[in-house]
């Protein structure tokens, strides 16, 4: 291996171990601080302490109060990879070739197969991935600490069959700059779900709309959308309604406002198709905060069915407000 991607893959594990020792050792002692300043802070704790306790024996007694991984488990953590394999080999072309062969990609060079909007797509879509899986996790496994080996194994393992598949054709190959970026983007997730102080203040979404090119190219694969580079932004959202889970006071329509920024690249070369001036762009913005929106069609903003409905405007960004895009 060449010692570059060495030295990137050691980076990565120790962005992990100063995220997991430093930010969530932070989350826990902002916790800390928070029962301290409490009046009834003895009386938290030992409810606390009671209900963990019940929870252990309860786990330690019953016959499936153990670590084993449920079926609903089971069936996504074996589903996951082979729907992967299925749909790369039907829209990828998987297989095509029949020797391994890397392909050493960069990351956001001009000079780049698609200026490094591909390599924000692998971060988003594995961000995306272990999310869900995450809160899958957290349901089959009745909130066992195992959703988070679960949730960051599936979201991992499926970044490493793409790669895999990608080697055996001849569009692609298998990338490490691609597999970064993957873990990257489960990283963030990670913080997120970790962190829900975090998780109010920081979004990340994807804006997209299909192109003429991906209808030239893919009308007979249409679910390679992910990518059709062209007619896609990703957006790292600000969320200004989480500054309350803060402390802070704010006036009630600064909820509804979230700071945008992004990146895309347009005009880059897909398959036979190369149109004039390929360019790279920043994005910035001021849009609408659709999940408060929601939020005030219910009393009760926490219940289920308001989640729900706000997951769509978590991940999916619309541009209602005001943008600018600055090529670089």
């Amino acid at each position: 291996m060449n010692k570059k991607y060495i030295i990137q893959l050691l980076s990565v594990v120790l962005l992990l171990n100063f995220i997991f020792n430093n930010v969530f050792g932070k989350e826990n002692t902002i916790l800390s601080q928070n029962l301290e300043d409490s009046n009834d802070k003895n009386i938290i704790v030992s409810q606390v302490q009671n209900v963990t306790g019940s929870n252990i024996s309860e786990i330690m007694s019953s016959p499936d109060g153990n670590n084993w991984p449920s079926t609903s488990t089971i069936v996504v953590f074996i589903g996951v990879p082979v729907g992967t394999l299925v749909y790369g080999m039907a829209t990828w072309n998987w297989g095509k070739e029949k020797g391994f062969h890397v392909r050493h990609e960069g990351f956001f060079g001009k000079n780049t197969n698609s200026g490094g909007a591909d390599k924000v797509g692998h971060a988003f879509s594995h961000y995306i991935a272990f999310r869900i899986m995450h809160n899958y996790y957290d349901w089959s496994e009745n909130g066992k600490n195992t959703k988070w080996f679960y949730s960051i194994t599936t979201a991992a393992s499926m970044g490493l069959l793409i790669e895999v598949g990608d080697a055996y054709t001849g569009e692609y190959g298998f990338s490490f700059e691609d597999l970064i970026s993957d873990l990257s983007g489960i990283t963030l997730g990670i913080l997120l779900e970790y962190s829900p102080t975090l998780d109010s203040l920081i979004g990340y979404s994807w804006q997209y709309w299909p192109t003429s090119r991906y209808y030239g190219k893919n009308g007979e694969k249409p679910l390679n959308f992910t990518t059709d580079y062209n007619g896609a932004k990703f957006v790292l959202n600000f969320r200004l309604a989480g500054l309350q889970n803060l402390g802070l006071e704010i006036p009630n329509f600064l909820r509804y406002v979230q700071l945008d920024f992004g990146y895309f690249t347009r005009n880059y070369r897909s398959g036979n198709v190369t149109d004039e001036g390929p360019y790279r762009s920043l994005y910035y913005g001021v849009s609408l905060n659709f999940m408060e929106i929601v939020k005030d069609f219910f009393e009760n903003p926490d219940n289920k069915a308001s989640r729900i409905l706000q997951q769509p405007f978590k991940y999916y960004h619309i541009p209602a407000g005001y943008h600018e895009d600055y090529k670089i």
